[in-house]
């Protein structure tokens, strides 16, 4: 299979074979032959039930699947045995044992996600019509090729899922519906041919990592902006409502309400939500979404922007909304000045410019808990905690820094609550608390979390951040107790350190 860039950037163009694993009982099979064959196709039969008589020629096995990966040009399948799975690659038309094509007639899926791969069609033994589409389908990509858009931009080095070997953030692992994230060794691993184009990952990402390649947020933030100043134009005030849907998943608004048909609508996330009411906007509405994984993703954010209004002391006016009859029972905020607000990098900076916005014009002050949220606090037991900097060496946002003798200082405003910093401390000493903190000075405003004892140094004399002589750790205490030298070690500062410990390289070195 040849595979080529478009000129849209955004776009992948493949040429697939016409190899394709049909799976399903001996006898369904031989009644879809001549028409897999008439689509072009060499078909490859895999026999669920074992007990019939598959047709001569095309090659086949019986068997159950194990299981099945990849995508249209590039699936791979193994056979289910009793000593374990079992590659299919000899019933492959292709020298590497690929399939370009998987026609799944069998009682039981043998894809699990809820949106299947490009190039799976999961059919049932009477559907003819399904069947005859499918075929037309890949009928036309053998001619033309196969285009696949690229709907995500990811920017690995903005991904925070682990740095050295330490876990970090995790938010978008368990959204996708269509398993193109993975895990990886430092950041997620993105697979843009299963990506499906939901965008649920994207309000999700609290560094801008994974964003659209479609539309940025300076256009999104365009046209919501268009959108709000074209219903105040018309109803000679501020819009009633937003209601953001699928465009199948819409119907007419009552008056006063404006609909905003999104091919993605989980990609408008908590951020755009609020951002319409600080522009004036009294209510926003989502729309149901398929499939439920994604459902389930926008009540969740859609759980977040009404616990962070009513901790503003505001109505929860954002909502879930299948029809029009129930838009008007969503709580209306009241007349609010309208905000300033500029497109920023990412979800998360856009939703604390609308956040503070509201709670300036509320006067709201102090801190809201949240759960699972992308800003918070970090809480460190100060007598566990050793100053050693491990998680400030990790923190890729520099919310924490350790100041030379200072001691360990941190920044709410820059806290994406990763959990870096909590899984990196060998003391066990750190927790995270999401939290938003009201007022935005506070939000920006260092803070010392420990303060350093500055020992002196046995070796120099000089001041050092380190371990009080009294600290609790249990880590520091357990290797002096196996380790006498490490405690004198532990003592000197960094130079000294380094000299003591070269020496004692030194002494111990054969002669």
């Amino acid at each position: 299979m040849n595979t080529a860039r478009s000129p849209a950037a955004s776009v992948l163009h493949r040429v697939p074979g016409n190899c394709a694993l049909i799976i399903g009982s001996a006898d369904l099979l031989a009644r879809r032959l001549d028409m897999v064959r008439a689509a072009g196709l060499k078909p490859a039969l895999l026999d669920t039930d074992g007990g019939g008589s598959l047709p001569r020629g095309p090659r086949a096995l019986p068997g159950r699947l194990h299981d099945l990966s990849g995508w249209a040009g590039a699936f791979t399948a193994r056979l289910a045995t009793a000593r374990g799975p079992v590659d299919l690659a000899p019933l492959s038309y292709h020298a590497d044992g690929h399939f370009d094509w998987v026609l799944d007639f069998s009682d039981q899926a043998t894809c699990a996600a809820e949106l299947p791969p490009p190039g799976y069609y999961r059919l049932a033994a009477d559907d003819y019509p399904g069947l005859k589409r499918a075929l037309i389908e890949i009928a036309r990509s053998l001619r033309e090729g196969f285009v696949k858009p690229e709907y995500l931009r990811f920017d690995a080095v903005r991904c925070l899922h682990a740095r050295q070997g330490v876990a970090g953030c995790r938010r978008c692992l368990s959204t996708c519906p269509a398993g193109a994230i993975r895990a990886g060794s430092e950041a997620v691993h993105l697979e843009s041919m299963l990506c499906q184009g939901c965008l649920a990952c994207v309000p999700l990402c609290p560094t801008g990592a994974l964003q659209s390649s479609q539309r940025q947020p300076a256009d999104v933030m365009a046209d919501l902006e268009a959108r709000l100043a074209g219903g105040g134009r018309q109803a000679a005030a501020a819009p009633e409502g937003l209601w953001i849907g699928a465009p199948e998943a819409l119907a007419e608004a009552p008056a006063g309400w404006l609909v905003w048909p999104a091919e993605a609508p989980a990609g408008l996330g908590p951020a755009i939500w609020l951002a319409a009411l600080a522009l004036g906007c009294r209510r926003v509405a989502i729309a149901p979404a398929r499939p439920a994984s994604v459902q389930r993703t926008l009540q969740d954010a859609i759980a977040l922007a009404q616990g962070l209004l009513t901790g503003l002391g505001l109505p929860p006016a954002v909502a879930s909304a299948a029809d029009a009859l129930t838009l008007p029972a969503i709580p209306a905020l009241p007349p609010l000045p309208p905000a300033k607000l500029r497109a920023a990098g990412s979800e998360r900076d856009l939703l604390l410019a609308a956040l503070d916005h509201l709670a300036a014009a509320r006067s709201a002050a102090g801190a809201l808990p949240l759960v699972d949220a992308p800003f918070g606090e970090v809480v460190v037991e100060a007598e566990r905690c050793t100053l050693c900097g491990a998680c400030a060496r990790l923190c890729p946002q520099a919310a924490l820094s350790l100041a030379g003798v200072e001691g360990l200082t941190f920044t709410e405003a820059r806290c994406v609550q990763c959990g870096l910093c909590a899984n990196a401390c060998p003391e066990q000493a750190i927790a995270l608390r999401p939290r938003l903190l009201t007022d935005r000075s506070a939000r920006e405003m260092p803070r010392r979390l420990v303060q350093a004892t500055a020992p002196h140094c046995p070796g120099c004399g000089a001041p050092h951040a380190g371990p009080a002589p009294s600290t609790g750790s249990r880590v520091l205490a357990e290797q002096a107790r196996l380790r006498p030298e490490l405690a004198r070690l532990l003592a000197l500062c960094p130079e000294c350190r380094q000299r003591a410990m070269a020496a004692d390289l030194a002494r111990a070195a054969p002669t």
